[in-house]
Formats: C-alpha cells, sequence, structure tokens
C-alpha cells in the first residue's frame, strides 16, 4: 500500500512537471516576446527617465532565452525519463535560482542609485528647458520633458505653478497635446495638477516592486520544479 502510494506520488510529479515545463515554455516566449516590444515600440509607453530601457528589454528576452532552455529540458526529461535529462535540468534550475537571487540581492543594493539617477534627470531635463524660457527652448529639450508629462498625466517638477512663464506652461502639460508641435504651449488653468517628480518617482517604485515580486515568484516556481523533477526521477528508478 505505502509503495502504491510513492508510485501515485511520483506519477502525480511527473504529470506536474510536464504541465509546469509547459507553462514555462509559454512564459518563456511571452518574455522574449514582451522584451522584443520593448525594444521597438517602449519609447511610446515608457518615459524616459533617466533608466535605460533597452537594457532591461535586453535582460527580459535573456531571461526568456534561459528560461526556454531550462524549460524543454524539463519537459524532455520528464516525458522520456533519461536520468541525464534531468539531472542536466536540475544543474540548470540551481544555477537559474543562484542568479536570481543574485539579482534580487544587487537590485536592493542599487536600489538608492537608481532613484537618484530619475531624480538627477528630471531635475535637469525640466531645469533646462524653464530656464531656457518657453520663447528659446530647443525643440529636443521640450521633447524629453513633453515624454514624462504626457506618460505621466503631470506638469513641472513640484506642479504647474513651477513653470514660472505666466499664463503658460508646455502643451504636454494639457490634455490636448500634440506631438507634432513639440514646443506648443497650453494654458495654466488647463494644466494636470500633479507634479511629475512625485508622480515618476511612483512610477518607478512600482516597476521595481513588480520585478521584485516577479522575480520571487519565479524562484518559488523554480525550486519547486527542482522538488517535482527529483519526485519524477524516483518514479522511473522504481519503474527501472
Amino acid at each position: 500500500m505505502c509503495e502504491c502510494l510513492k508510485s501515485c506520488i511520483h506519477g502525480m510529479a511527473k504529470c506536474i512537471l510536464i504541465l509546469i515545463n509547459t507553462i514555462s515554455l509559454l512564459a518563456s516566449l511571452a518574455l522574449i516576446g514582451f522584451g522584443v516590444f520593448v525594444i521597438l515600440r517602449g519609447e511610446e509607453y515608457i518615459p524616459d527617465a533617466g533608466v535605460d530601457v533597452n537594457l532591461i528589454a535586453y535582460a527580459l528576452i535573456v531571461l526568456g532565452v534561459i528560461l526556454l532552455f531550462v524549460s524543454l529540458f524539463g519537459f524532455f526529461g520528464a516525458c522520456t525519463g533519461k536520468h541525464g535529462l534531468l539531472n542536466f535540468y536540475l544543474i540548470l534550475l540551481g544555477v537559474v535560482v543562484a542568479l536570481l537571487v543574485a539579482a534580487l540581492i544587487y537590485g536592493f543594493v542599487m536600489k538608492s542609485d537608481v532613484e537618484d539617477t530619475v531624480e538627477t534627470y528630471i531635475t535637469d531635463a525640466f531645469g533646462t528647458v524653464k530656464n531656457a524660457t518657453s520663447a528659446n527652448a530647443t525643440v529636443d529639450q521640450f521633447v524629453a520633458v513633453n515624454t514624462i508629462q504626457v506618460a505621466v498625466k503631470c506638469c513641472g517638477i513640484t506642479g504647474p505653478d513651477y513653470w514660472d512663464w505666466g499664463s503658460d506652461v508646455p502643451s504636454s502639460c494639457c490634455e490636448n497635446f500634440t506631438a507634432t508641435d513639440a514646443t506648443a504651449l497650453c494654458d495654466l488653468s488647463d494644466a494636470y495638477t500633479t507634479a511629475c517628480m512625485e508622480s515618476t518617482e511612483d512610477l518607478i517604485q512600482n516597476a521595481l516592486l513588480a520585478t521584485v515580486i516577479l522575480l520571487v515568484v519565479i524562484v518559488i516556481f523554480l525550486v519547486a520544479c527542482m522538488i517535482f523533477a527529483c519526485c519524477s526521477k524516483k518514479e522511473y528508478e522504481q519503474v527501472a
């Protein structure tokens, strides 16, 4: 009875491992696709806040490729019961878990540096346009500010009064903004009331938190895969 129960548990572990790795294959393709999308179209949806978005996108693609590679070994190892494949799968999982834990530690250590980079970038970008005045600020200077204000729906570092241009503010402060004229202005009374520094920092914080949660979930998921892979190996050992 006990041996029958063990065999049943090991068989279930094999089925679960196959299912998990099938899901992992799909998830890896999603990560690769999302990374490519960010590289090609990311600037249309993500504000330029001094953080290299393409670097994050390449990291997602690399993570997706690694996950795809690992999932293939797990899938075929579970299906065929070949110990070589399952052993290599376990080694790969161990390496990936170690790398993800290292990434989490690095993220916590570098968190303050990212916040400082964002704050410095926004201060410099907005300060350049403000000091240039609405009359002679260049198009490129306006574009950097417009990107942030449109994406976050904010106006000025501390609010609309930050601009101190009388009754005018950059048109990206208002809902009727059109990208065809980057240097256009709109009326102060129609501007967003949200401050850009606070809103952008909140956006970055939320993105970092989401990344941390994702990495933790992936680590837990991979550890579960290691457990199921070990059980699956035992199932084939008993059959042999």
